[in-house]
């Protein structure tokens, strides 16, 4: 059985760009895995912003976390266990201001955790410990190309999915959807049949 963790962060579910071509991504991974199960993740209504609580249970040990700090730190445990066990990633990002919605930014400092995704390390500084995963990053702009200079979405995601671990990551342009809409459907059909 193959697993898909697909993490969405656009606030709007209908005519959202990321969020259809995340889809279509799991359109295509159900055709080639017999068996596929997926867990959605809508960080724009899950992911709460850091707190200094939450920094001080997440830097406590587990065995000597208190009740009212394992409360604290429930919904970050369930989206680290949504990462690690997965075994393959979709996110759906939208760019707003050219940059990530905070609800996903959000998402990723709860995923990030030392001695769980990742580990210092002496020589090589830290090793990322969500490893053997494949990652698709769907990236919806308005006017704005993926992977141009205006973009700090994609370099960003592509940057801390490595940092977790995650090496093998695609990015999926769903971009200038103000500038073109009529192509948008066919050209992320286009990216996805090029890496399927």
């Amino acid at each position: 059985m193959t697993s898909v963790l697909h993490v969405t962060s656009s606030v709007r579910q209908n005519g959202s760009a990321s969020l259809s071509g995340g889809h279509a991504v799991i359109e295509r991974l159900q055709t080639r895995h017999e068996t596929l199960t997926v867990t959605t993740r809508t960080v724009s209504d899950e992911a709460a912003f850091l707190t200094e609580d939450w920094v001080g249970a997440s830097f406590t040990p587990a065995d000597e976390r208190t009740l009212n700090q394992h409360a604290i730190l429930a919904t970050s445990d369930a989206m680290v266990h949504e990462l690690l066990d997965a075994d393959i990633l979709v996110i759906s990002a939208s760019m707003y201001n050219f940059g990530l919605p905070a609800a996903l930014k959000a998402w990723v400092d709860h995923v990030a955790r030392p001695g769980v995704t990742f580990r210092p390390d002496p020589v090589q500084t830290y090793v990322g410990l969500a490893t053997g995963k494949t990652a698709y990053i769907v990236v919806a702009t308005g006017e704005t190309p993926v992977m141009g200079d205006m973009d700090f979405v994609s370099p960003y995601l592509v940057h801390v999915l490595g940092f977790l671990g995650l090496t093998d990551v695609h990015v999926i342009a769903a971009d200038m959807t103000v500038v073109d809409p009529a192509t948008l459907d066919s050209r992320v059909a286009e990216q996805i049949d090029a890496l399927f």
